[in-house]
């Protein structure tokens, strides 16, 4: 009975520690569930974590593929970067689908299993748009480019700088003054020429007062002819005598009454005569003397003038460039001594030679007044000799008119030592003493600067000789004309200009080439510049002519021009963008005038050293500018023949054809267009249209990932998820991502 009840309590107890377990085992589950829900969520945000990464890496690695497809034959020729003719969005897929690619293996576990949903790539920014290829330009040369020009230009230059300011500075006031100096002496001369007209015109009255001039008047009978108030003022005694002894006898026994009519007749005559002959004298008198008048003004006022452009000569803007290359401080540079400089600083002060005093021009109006007030002592006695004729005291009359006449037309009409006109004339001739010298050099200079521009004539021949050029120059200018459609420009380029046939204002061209050169590199010292970049890309990658071409041209051996295929397009890209003419002697021709014009201004001034002591400035410039003109003819032959020259011989240095044509990209600055005909010559030479090659590419991917966990999580908690603009679709979350990149 005992056994029995303990096996009752024995089985009640196990049976309540059963109990206590299930417990334990439900809160465990519960616990357990919501703790792997938790590191659930962690799991597939982790995976959503990483995806988002591998997005990212996977979209920029699938842009930089297709961007290294770039075109090599841009790369090795010019240096540029653009995307080639391959498939864009091929190269992407395919770089999209092997790096998505699980592989072969079966037992491979994928933590994040992505899938590519879609892909796109949009190709921009043509290589053909200026913004573009100018900012190549510039990554490829932006080392090369400053270094190259301070080395190999600015430091030649520089020890020239102070000496060209000063030639130029010199040329441009003597140019000036020289043009005031001879429409000044025009003037003078033409002044002169009016008042000695206005003595001439006395003559012809003189000789109807009294012809010859004398002292006095001898008495002459009635009967012999009047031709001159002196004559009638001979016969007038007898006159007289026979008139009254006429008035004593009856009307019927006059003896005189026909030689007393005569001589009424001929006295009212010749008083007609010098009443027309004295009304025509003022007459043409006043005209000519209020024009002798205007001439003086003129004559001042150019005086004037030249004092002014002597003022300003010192204040140039153009010498801003000069000194900056001057001052600035280049690794391997000279400095000049400056003493070149100097002399040619004092032949410009001696300007002032050229200016007349103001006591020389107020005398020559005083001159003026002078006839004036002297006809006027004519006119009175003229007149006096007008209402004395026929009548008593007329050979006193006469005799006052005739020597006011003879002293008026002594002064200011026929030539004589003593003559006012005469030594006006003269002391403008001793003003003037260099001036036959001066005229006799301009002269020279003249024919020599024919001889120069036979050459380009010459050279300008040979077009058209090879059609198939033209047809190459049609097609580059096709090019050329789309590229600035492409970019929206006109077409406004600038010709070279053409060799002036004047002397001085081929002198003054070229100093202006000059202040514009040294203009730009002082720009370029003090700061580098888009277009330093453009100018040392152009002389880098594209071919220049061959000077030595036109050796046999210059120097007169082929005179025929036998070279026409030498001036394919091939053979003058850089003449070609430097000029832009769609032709194949044009940018030839107009880079040898150039080139002769910068040589002109360097020898220029040298010629104004070696004649300082001519004395006279204008002299000295006509004879700087003959030099100039026949050491620039010089300079050409040894160029073509040797393909460089010396700079000056004050400074010793070397200059290539190359280097002057990269000088003269800096003075033709029109950028856009030196633009387009790189770009033109790209096209031509490689047939790849850059307005057709992109250099930028925006790449856009999206990729999808199954989640394990997170859509039952959401679902049964009841919550939306998602963020950053990713998309949650199912149980699949999707990823956006886009990478550009450019070269």
């Amino acid at each position: 009975m005992g056994k029995q009840e303990e096996t009752k309590s024995s089985r009640r107890r196990k049976q309540g520690v059963r109990s206590s377990d299930g417990s334990v085992s439900v809160f465990l589950i519960i616990a357990l569930a919501a703790v792997f829900m938790f590191v659930a969520i962690f799991i597939d945000y982790s995976r959503i974590a990483a995806m988002k990464v591998q997005s990212e890496r996977l979209t920029r690695a699938a842009v930089r593929s297709v961007m290294s497809s770039y075109d090599p034959q841009l790369q090795k020729e010019y240096g540029l970067y653009a995307f080639g003719d391959s498939s864009g969005d091929l190269i992407m897929g395919n770089v999209l689908n092997d790096s998505l690619n699980p592989g072969d293996r079966s037992d491979a576990f994928r933590l994040m299993a992505m899938e590519l949903d879609s892909s796109g790539l949009e190709l921009q920014r043509p290589l053909g748009t200026y913004d573009i290829f100018n900012r190549q330009i510039i990554e490829d040369m932006k080392y090369k480019a400053p270094i190259d020009f301070t080395l190999e230009l600015v430091n030649k230059f520089k020890p020239l700088s102070q000496s060209m300011k000063e030639a130029s500075n010199t040329v441009d006031v003597l140019k000036q003054l020289r043009k005031l100096y001879d429409r000044r002496e025009e003037a003078l001369d033409e002044m002169l020429v009016k008042q000695r007209r206005a003595g001439e015109y006395a003559i012809k009255l003189s000789k109807l007062v009294m012809d010859p001039p004398g002292r006095s008047i001898y008495d002459a009978s009635l009967g012999g002819s009047i031709s001159t108030a002196a004559d009638g003022a001979s016969q007038y005694p007898d006159y007289k005598a026979k008139q009254q002894e006429d008035a004593d006898r009856p009307p019927k026994e006059k003896l005189y009454t026909l030689q007393l009519m005569a001589y009424q007749n001929g006295i009212s005559s010749i008083g007609s005569e010098i009443s027309s002959e004295a009304s025509r004298f003022q007459k043409e008198k006043d005209k000519l003397l209020e024009d002798a008048y205007k001439l003086w003004e003129e004559a001042r006022n150019l005086n004037d003038e030249m004092k002014q452009v002597i003022k300003d000569s010192e204040n140039r803007s153009s010498n801003k460039g000069y000194d900056q290359v001057t001052n600035d401080v280049t690794p391997g540079s000279t400095d000049s001594s400056g003493s070149e400089a100097e002399m040619i600083q004092s032949i410009r002060k001696q300007a002032d030679k050229l200016v007349h005093s103001d006591e020389l021009m107020n005398s020559f109006r005083q001159e003026i007044e002078g006839q004036e007030s002297l006809y006027q002592q004519v006119g009175h006695a003229v007149s006096s000799l007008q209402s004395s004729l026929g009548g008593e005291g007329m050979k006193g009359a006469v005799l006052e008119a005739s020597h006011a006449l003879q002293n008026y037309i002594s002064n200011y009409g026929t030539s004589g030592g003593s003559n006012i006109i005469d030594r006006q004339q003269a002391a403008l001739e001793q003003f003037r003493t260099s001036d036959k010298e001066r005229k006799a050099m301009e002269r020279q200079a003249n024919q020599k600067l024919k001889q120069a521009t036979k050459v380009i004539e010459v050279i300008n021949g040979l077009n058209g000789q090879h059609q198939a050029m033209l047809d190459e120059f049609r097609e580059l200018q096709q090019y050329y004309d789309e590229s600035l459609q492409f970019n929206a420009e006109a077409d406004s380029m600038s010709k070279g200009k053409p060799l002036h046939d004047d002397p001085y204002e081929a002198g003054k061209d070229a100093m202006d080439n000059m202040d514009g050169m040294f203009g730009f590199m002082g720009n370029v010292l003090g700061g580098v510049r888009d277009e330093l970049f453009q100018n040392e890309y152009a002389v880098h990658y594209y071919q220049h002519f061959d000077i030595g071409n036109l050796s046999g041209i210059v120097d007169g051996s082929n005179a025929s021009g036998d070279i026409a295929q030498e001036f394919a397009i091939g053979n003058q890209e850089v003449e070609y963008i430097l000029y832009g003419f769609h032709n194949p002697a044009g940018n030839i021709s107009a880079a040898y005038a150039e080139i002769f014009a910068s040589r002109i201004a360097v020898r220029t001034m040298e010629g104004f050293i070696v004649n300082s002591k001519l004395g006279n400035p204008l002299a000295i410039l006509a004879a700087a500018i003959l030099y100039g003109i026949e050491k620039a003819i010089e300079d050409m032959i040894q160029l073509c023949q040797t393909g460089s020259i010396q700079l000056s011989k004050y400074v010793p240095v070397v200059l290539t054809y190359r280097d002057h044509l990269r000088i003269f990209l800096f003075i033709h600055s029109d950028n856009e267009r030196k633009l387009s005909r790189m770009l033109a010559l790209i096209r031509l030479n490689t047939g790849i249209n850059p307005a057709e090659r992109s250099t930028y590419a925006s790449g856009e991917v999206r990729t999808a990932m199954r989640l394990w966990f997170l859509p039952g999580v959401t679902k049964s908690l009841g919550v939306v998820f998602g963020s950053g603009g990713d998309e949650v679709q199912g149980n699949r979350y999707i990823v956006n991502r886009r990478a550009d990149f450019s070269y």
